[in-house]
């Protein structure tokens, strides 16, 4: 494609993704320095159509683009790539995302929310699937008289911090408990946890009900690694787009994203070829999702966690702006769980 169709083109894309109504020469003409009539424009206009970027509504003297001009518009942001680091932003994003994050969940939740939030889409996260089957470790760290940390650490590598309230309970209890419940739940099958008897000395038994509620965050973490997590939020952010204001067309979108069965396997893989991954249109192998994008990247951490993030818009979404955000959401999940791991193993030592 000539320099002369490709910057029509992308001033035809960029006019419809900030007004969705179908873009005509004279607007191109009066609003964007391309250096040429109305008339050469409506020329080139007309080639574009016939080589398939271009789609003409009924009825409608103006174009809009394709699902294949968007596809030429795309590969052409990722030919500067490079400029969508942003460590500084993500960094910022991390603090964020950490400030009220106490274990895992809180700390996905809390990343969906505020991608939902800066990219006005649907956004969601997808936490792997984990391989442990076992508990390796139990660790108990007083914080304060009120305040203790229970560190949960499985076979293959997850870790799961909870926060427990306390009182009453003296030094000489509380790591004698923790000496116990660590001999007692490490090593053994998920499985047998939440059937697991312990024999407590006379001077214990005041204690029982804090060691009980230990056994039973032992026995949910038991089902936290059984499975794949699918996080998301936003899911009404969709009526903010024209294309969506067909409450039934927005409906079926919803009852997708809720299927989380349905959704997973639309937004599964596990083979990413870029940091960043776009998906448009009819690109998607599910009916329902070939009027959106998707736009995802994968995370990976040094201590086995992975996985992926994204958001999903409608095909006439800021490509340029949300490949960046989605880009500095990942480099900040990668800090963040870093970050954390990383503070609840100083904690252990």
């Amino acid at each position: 494609m000539d320099d002369r169709k490709m910057n029509i083109l992308n001033a035809i894309i960029e006019a419809y993704i900030d007004m969705p109504t179908p873009v005509g020469s004279r607007t191109l003409s009066k609003e964007y320095n391309l250096g040429v009539s109305s008339a050469t424009i409506r020329n080139e206009m007309a080639d574009l159509e016939d080589l398939g970027f271009l789609n003409k509504p009924h009825q409608s003297a103006g174009r809009i683009p394709s699902d294949k001009a968007y596809r030429f518009y795309v590969d052409e942001i990722f030919k500067n790539f490079s400029t969508f680091h942003d460590m500084e932003a993500s960094l910022k994003i991390k603090d964020k995302i950490l400030y009220n994050s106490s274990n895992l969940e809180d700390f996905y939740k809390n990343t969906v929310s505020l991608l939902a939030s800066i990219s006005n889409c649907t956004a969601y996260l997808i936490a792997p699937e984990k391989a442990d089957k076992k508990i390796k470790r139990l660790t108990l760290v007083k914080i304060d008289e009120k305040t203790a940390l229970l560190v949960l650490i499985g076979d293959r590598g997850v870790m799961e911090r909870y926060f427990l309230d306390i009182e009453n309970i003296p030094n000489d209890d509380f790591y004698y408990i923790e000496r116990v419940l660590n001999e007692k739940v490490s090593g053994i099958d998920f499985d047998k946890i939440e059937s697991l008897k312990i024999s407590l000395s006379d001077n214990m038994v005041r204690h029982a009900a804090f060691i009980s509620n230990i056994i039973k965050i032992a026995s949910n973490f038991n089902k936290k690694v059984s499975s794949i997590e699918i996080y998301y939020d936003g899911l009404t952010n969709i009526l903010n787009f024209d294309e969506y204001k067909d409450l039934e067309k927005a409906k079926d979108f919803m009852n997708l994203v809720e299927d989380r069965d349905s959704l997973f396997q639309i937004l599964k893989e596990d083979n990413f070829t870029s940091d960043v991954e776009v998906i448009i249109g009819s690109e998607n192998s599910a009916n329902l999702m070939k009027e959106n994008t998707i736009i995802r990247a994968p995370f990976a951490t040094s201590y086995g966690i992975y996985g992926s993030i994204g958001l999903i818009g409608p095909v006439r979404i800021d490509y340029m702006r949300l490949v960046k955000v989605v880009k500095v959401f990942s480099d900040a999940v990668k800090s963040g769980l870093e970050e954390m791991w990383g503070s609840t193993w100083q904690m252990m030592i």
